[in-house]
Order: C-alpha cells, then sequence, then structure tokens
C-alpha cells in the first residue's frame, strides 16, 4: 500500500471534459479568490508548498528538549557555530530549555524570536502558550519544531494564545487535549473536562493582536474548538490571517457551542486544512450537550461577519451540523452587508448535516447581507448519512439575501437513502437576492421529498441565473421550486427524474411540469435528458479503495491524521479526490 501511495502521490489527474463543473484546479484563472491574495503575507514557499520561514539577524534561538535543562539552557543567534545552515536542523550540539515557560521568558516582545520544540518530546501544559508579538510579517516571531524525529513535538491539555502576539507563526506542533479525550488514560471525565482551546487570539478585553497571523502544519485535537475574533465593533477587524495544512479534529463541549474554528469578523485565508468531527463526541438530540453530544449549533467552521475570505482545497468531514457556518446579522431596520467578498472554492464535503450556509440568523433588515459571494468548484458527498443531532436533513448549499454572487462548477451528490432521509436538497437560493448566477453545477442521485433545487421570494430577488446544470434524481420528489418574477435568466439545464413528469417542479407552490416551469422561468432551451457519464456512480468509499485504503471513514481518518510536512501524500487532499468525482462526470 505505502508504494501505490507513493504513486499516487505523483499522480496527475488529467483534466476531462466534464458537464457542468468545473476544472477544480484552483491555480487556475477560474480560481475566484486569486485577487484576494494580495490581502496575505504569504512567506515563500519551497517546491512542496510549505511555507519557508527564516530567522532574522537579531533573532533568538530558544530550543526546548525533555532532555534540557533550565538552568544551564542558552539562546542563539543565527551566526552560533552551532547552528549552521538551517535552524530547524542545528549542526552543532544545542543546550535546550527543559520547559516551555522558561523558553518563553527569554523571547522578547516585538522581536522575530524562535521558540523550537523537539521532534518526539511532549510537554504538559496546565495554561495557555502565550505567544509574544513579532517584528512585521516578513519578520514573524515563531513557536516551531527542531530535530529529525518523526513524529510532531506535542504539547498537552492545552493550546496557544496569538491575543498579544501579532505577527507570529506557529509551525508543526501537534496540541492534544489528552484529559478531553475519551479514548486517553488521561481522561478526566466528561463532569470535568471544561473548555480548553487549541488556539485563541481576541482583539479587545486586553488582547492587541491586529494580525499577521500564520498557523502551519499543526494538529489540534479533542479541545472544545479553537477561535479568533474582534467581537467589539469599536475594534477594527482582524486582518491577514493564513492557517493552512492544519489537522483540526474532534471539538465538543458539555457546556457551551463547540467549532472546530470560530471567527468573529476576521480576514482569513483558509487552505489545505483536514476538519474532521468537530462540534461533537457523539449523537444528540435538540441542545443538549451532556457528555459532549451534537447540536444544531456546532460545526466544523462558523464564520461571523467575515471579509475578504478564502477557503480553498480544505477537507470539511462529519461536523456535528454544517460544515460551514457563515452569519452576517443585521439589526432590525438596518440595511447593512456585513460579509463582502468570500470565496469557498474546491473543497471537499463528507457527511455532516449542512454542506454550506451563507444565510439565514437574524435576517431584521429585509435587504441583502452579503455582497460578492463566490462558491464554486466544490464537491459533497453523503450530506446528512450519520445524523449527528438526529435529523433526518441533508442540505447542501443555503444562499439568502446575496448582493451579487457566483455559484458554479460544484457537484452534490450521493444523499438521501429515499426512506429515513427525506428533508433534502442540493442549493436553496432566497431572499433579497440581486445579480446571483447558478452555472454549470451538478445535482446528481440526491433523493429527496422536497425540490433539490429552490429559488424562492419572489419579487425581491433579481438578476438570478440558472443555467449549464444537470439535475438528476432517481427520486420521486421534485427537481426545483420557482416562485420568482424579476428579470430572471433560465436555460440549457438538463433535467431527469423518476417520477411523472407532470410533478417534475413546482411553480409559486403548486406541482408543474416541465412545460409550466419553461413558462414560468422564461426558460426556453432546458430539456429532459439524462446525461452519459464516465463513472457517476463514484463515492468516497470508490475513491479509497482506488488508492489502496480502507473504505470506512474513520480509517480514511486515521490516514489523513498522518498528513504532515515530512509525510504528505497529495492523493488525500481535496484536488486529487474532487479530481476523481470530475473524472466521473467526464460525458460518454
Amino acid at each position: 500500500m505505502k508504494h501505490l501511495l507513493a504513486l499516487l502521490a505523483t499522480a496527475i489527474f488529467l483534466p476531462l471534459t466534464v458537464c457542468g463543473a468545473g476544472s477544480g484546479n484552483s491555480s487556475t484563472s477560474s480560481f475566484g479568490g486569486a485577487s484576494l491574495a494580495s490581502k496575505f503575507s504569504f512567506p515563500a514557499q519551497d517546491d512542496n508548498g510549505w511555507s519557508i520561514l527564516k530567522p532574522s539577524k537579531d533573532s533568538r534561538l530558544i530550543y526546548v528538549s525533555n532532555s534540557g535543562n533550565d538552568g544551564t539552557a542558552l539562546t542563539y543567534s543565527p551566526s552560533s557555530k552551532e547552528i549552521g545552515r538551517d535552524p530547524f536542523n542545528p549542526s552543532g550540539t544545542v543546550r535546550p530549555y527543559a520547559t516551555i515557560d522558561a523558553a518563553l521568558a527569554q523571547a522578547r516582545a516585538n522581536y522575530p524570536d524562535y521558540i523550537l520544540l523537539k521532534r518526539g518530546d511532549t510537554w504538559a501544559n496546565n495554561t495557555y502558550i502565550r505567544l509574544k508579538a513579532g517584528r512585521s510579517a516578513a519578520e514573524r516571531s515563531v513557536l516551531g519544531y527542531y530535530g529529525g524525529a518523526s513524529g510532531r513535538p506535542t504539547v498537552l491539555h492545552n493550546g496557544v494564545n496569538f491575543s498579544w502576539a501579532s505577527y507570529s507563526a506557529v509551525i508543526g506542533i501537534r496540541f492534544y487535549a489528552s484529559r478531553r479525550d475519551p479514548g486517553s488514560k488521561d481522561f478526566v471525565g466528561f463532569t470535568n473536562v471544561g473548555m480548553a482551546r487549541g488556539f485563541d487570539g481576541v482583539l479587545g478585553y486586553g488582547g492587541r493582536i491586529a494580525g499577521g497571523i500564520l498557523i502551519e502544519d499543526c494538529w489540534f485535537d479533542w479541545f472544545s474548538g479553537n477561535a479568533l475574533q474582534s467581537p467589539k465593533a469599536d475594534h477594527e477587524p482582524l486582518h491577514d490571517i493564513i492557517v493552512r495544512r492544519n489537522i483540526i479534529t474532534n471539538s465538543y463541549s458539555t457546556q457551551s457551542h463547540a467549532q472546530g474554528l470560530y471567527t468573529s469578523r476576521v480576514s482569513l485565508w483558509l487552505e489545505e486544512n483536514i476538519f474532521d468531527h468537530n462540534g461533537w463526541y457523539k449523537q444528540g438530540a435538540g441542545n443538549v450537550k451532556t457528555d459532549g453530544a451534537a447540536t444544531m449549533f456546532n460545526h466544523n467552521t462558523y464564520f461571523t461577519d467575515t471579509h475578504e475570505t478564502v477557503f480553498r482545497n480544505n477537507l470539511f468531514l462529519r461536523g456535528s451540523s454544517a460544515a460551514n457556518k457563515f452569519t452576517s446579522n443585521t439589526k432590525s431596520g438596518k440595511n447593512e452587508i456585513k460579509v463582502w467578498d468570500l470565496v469557498v472554492d474546491n473543497n471537499l464535503y463528507i457527511e455532516g448535516e449542512v454542506g454550506i450556509s451563507i444565510g439565514g440568523n437574524d435576517d431584521q433588515n429585509n435587504g441583502p447581507r452579503w455582497r460578492n459571494i463566490h462558491v464554486t468548484n466544490n464537491v459533497m458527498q453523503h450530506i446528512g448519512r450519520t445524523q449527528p443531532t438526529l435529523r433526518t436533513l441533508g442540505w447542501g448549499l443555503d444562499a439568502q439575501d446575496w448582493d451579487s454572487g457566483k455559484v458554479s462548477g460544484n457537484i452534490f451528490a450521493n444523499w438521501g437513502d429515499g426512506a429515513r432521509l427525506r428533508n433534502n436538497y442540493a442549493i436553496n437560493v432566497v431572499g433579497d437576492t440581486t445579480n446571483v448566477s447558478v452555472t454549470d453545477n451538478i445535482i446528481y442521485n440526491v433523493s429527496s421529498a422536497k425540490p433539490l433545487v429552490q429559488f424562492l421570494g419572489g419579487s425581491p430577488q433579481s438578476g438570478t441565473e440558472f443555467s449549464g446544470n444537470d439535475v438528476w434524481t432517481n427520486d420521486s420528489g421534485p427537481l426545483m421550486a420557482h416562485s420568482l418574477t424579476g428579470n430572471a435568466r433560465f436555460g440549457n439545464n438538463y433535467f431527469h427524474s423518476a417520477a411523472n413528469k407532470s410533478q417534475w417542479f413546482t411553480v409559486n407552490g403548486a406541482t408543474a411540469s416541465l412545460d409550466n416551469y419553461r413558462v414560468a422561468a422564461r426558460d426556453t432551451t432546458s430539456v429532459a435528458g439524462k446525461r452519459r457519464y464516465v463513472a457517476a456512480e463514484r463515492t468516497i468509499e470508490t475513491y479509497l479503495t482506488s488508492i489502496g485504503l480502507a473504505k470506512d471513514m474513520n480509517s480514511f481518518v486515521a490516514e489523513l491524521c498522518t498528513q504532515s510536512k515530512f509525510h504528505w501524500v497529495p492523493a488525500l487532499g481535496a484536488n486529487a479526490i474532487n479530481s476523481y468525482f470530475r473524472g466521473g462526470f467526464a460525458t460518454l
């Protein structure tokens, strides 16, 4: 199997002519977030896409090892003879500190100092690691690793705090809340787990963080969540936050809401991360949090009032409710855009109950709340399958009150079992929505008692486009609900259903045929037709089998949790997996 994975790590998935969905190659011009990249201070990257961090001439290099001694440890400069060319792998013998606290005491605020933990070693920390600020985005303070051991350095019990640490980076460390892990010998019981965040940063309430943060190649496991926020309106939003190639798993709470990542008023770049099983430990109903039960308020990610933000090439698996929950909460009587310039591109979504929610919550102003939203080239599979909150629903994308946006090249496939899970849809566009295009998407084998695509809201919705899409089901439910009266642009779509053709649509709430729909939508070019695909039945299980892995989700996630800078398998990433699905939807 290792040989097969090595081959797949270098394999190129050849682009095929795909009906509807785009290529999924986010490095192409179709990637809507390319213009946002200039908002972020990315370090240079090596040939494998990892950030290159280099200390400054006046940096302090502070090493920490279980075998160190706080009384005899030394700090070093990049020019010290013991360091050599690579501070992450000193060529000579260094004298490390034993404790992280002692190392932190040697680091200076507003300097590019490096605290480097020895790979393979473990520390039990009863408080947050409170980082200090760097000098600038080009000269960050760094909490990282050194040495050649195979495993990340591990910090137990508590995570890292950025509230005083603008222009800082945390790279290559595992943060593990073992006392909250029911499978660990350290587990203290659900009544005693309390709250603990893997990473946390707040502007206000004493915190002075502004931005310039990089979090890369870390694993945050079994915490109650992670958060970055500027919660007060009289403070500037956080900006220039980069979170890439991390693993964020198993967050839950017995006391409050729990998210894999929560942000408020940030501009953030989220790229190639793995989110799994966040917001819950076990199935639950209602808002009961006993023993970490799932609730509808817990998600893999929860972003409120965000702007200039990119979600790109991430894996979102098995969230408590939504994979990506966004809110734009307005006050009564105000017509405000609270979220703008948001791109969600080429991510993979498996299970959970909701894929992407960009709507809902506190719609009090009867006007748009979002501007310039792009949801492109994503793949969703098996939404609703495991029923974390015991609800029988599987919702794909919710778009509500958008002022301009694009939903294009996405694949929504294979969920709903035709009997037990009936409250499903793929795309729901409603509310005070203007100039939103829904183009070149594939909706395949989604079973539901309700319409798979919904355009609702009447006259407040205008300028909507629905073209080049394929909507296909073998179920008896309707394909689309349509109640628009504005200048909508509908056409060139393919529709197929196992239901009687007179029941394929609902128009203004009444059952309608394709011809009835075409009149209502002014659609003169859409047709009834079942396109032929190469292998539309592909699922995450068939992909895992194709690369020699066990096909159950627990085994899949176990493989994902081995991903790191020192063991990075592209075949386990969103680019490779989504390309596999797109290949299945190549037309014959």
